[in-house]
């Protein structure tokens, strides 16, 4: 049995759930389930999304756990042998479902499957182009391009995973803000040795953020990404895998992070109005504030 399972929180779900339960209903073989667990959102999104309760299994948490604990938390409600994680804003293709199933068929089943993510073109505008463009230029990789790095391309909006595999790779429980339980969980899988197989099976992207609350986000992820660093600064393999950190340790053999990190204090507030503003965003201007940001926590953030 493939679990879909659905982390919801703060977003309108139902037509995603219904569009699953069509596809699971005329899928050729196999056994599926759909289970949405609600991550204490508003009052709003839940009277929204209370009609998924009649056509897939719901469960409302009383507080908020996380993006890591609560993937961790399917396990004690989904039955199958296979979870599939998909983000609740997702807008999946018509072959969706029978693109995972078919990776089960092969002589030798897959231990996690990762599907790839796009954007909607709509978003392409000011107000919304520091998400886009990260989301595009970073995120969105061709299957071709995600096989050469297959654990550093692993992504937490659109993967299945094997039911034994989660038991023993957790989600670090840790990390409650936003950003880089996926880098942990990658990192982790390649630790023990799980092969992943990248495919074809898109979702696109459907909440984009506006530029504010991208830069937000962008500043938490930086902040989990130090404390990871923390823990696990002399595992050279682990800092080799994070295009972030690679940066960071390059400009600390040189000794240049206090330089780095002064031109980063000087040039930051213009730098977040250029962003939340939307013109000219540049990516490589967009790095070097989040490596100013990151050596801000790792060296000057007493």
């Amino acid at each position: 049995m493939i679990s879909i399972c659905i982390p919801i929180y703060n977003n309108y779900t139902y037509p995603l759930v219904r569009r699953l339960v069509r596809q699971t209903a005329n899928a050729d073989e196999g056994e599926y389930e759909i289970v949405c667990i609600d991550d204490h959102s508003s009052g709003y999104y839940v009277n929204q999304n209370k009609g998924i309760a009649e056509i897939a299994t719901y469960v409302g948490l009383e507080k908020n756990v996380g993006r890591a604990k609560i993937r961790n938390m399917f396990l004690n409600y989904a039955k199958g042998d296979y979870l599939l994680f998909i983000d609740c804003d997702s807008q999946v293709p018509d072959t969706f479902v029978k693109n995972y199933a078919k990776t089960l068929t092969r002589k030798q089943p897959p231990a996690v499957v990762v599907g790839g993510r796009v954007y909607d073109e709509t978003f392409n505008d000011r107000e919304h182009r520091l998400r886009y463009l990260y989301g595009t230029e970073v995120e969105s990789r061709p299957v071709e391009v995600r096989l050469k790095r297959p654990y550093e391309s692993f992504m937490t909006n659109n993967f299945m995973v094997r039911r034994d595999v989660l038991e023993k790779i957790r989600f670090d429980e840790s990390i409650t803000k936003y950003g880089h339980e996926d880098t942990l969980f990658g990192y982790r899988l390649q630790q023990e040795k799980v092969p992943i197989l990248h495919i074809d099976n898109a979702v696109v992207n459907g909440q984009v953020e506006d530029n504010a609350e991208f830069l937000h986000k962008t500043v938490e992820a930086v902040e989990n990404l130090a404390e990871i660093y923390d823990n696990m600064w002399e595992d050279q393999r682990f800092c080799q895998s994070v295009r972030l950190l690679r940066a960071y340790n390059r400009v600390r053999r040189l000794g240049m992070q206090g330089l780095v990190y002064w031109l980063f204090k000087v040039m930051k507030t213009p730098m977040e109005s250029h962003f939340v503003s939307g013109n000219g965003i540049s990516l490589k201007q967009f790095s070097f504030y989040k490596l100013g940001l990151l050596i801000k926590q790792l060296h000057y953030n007493n």
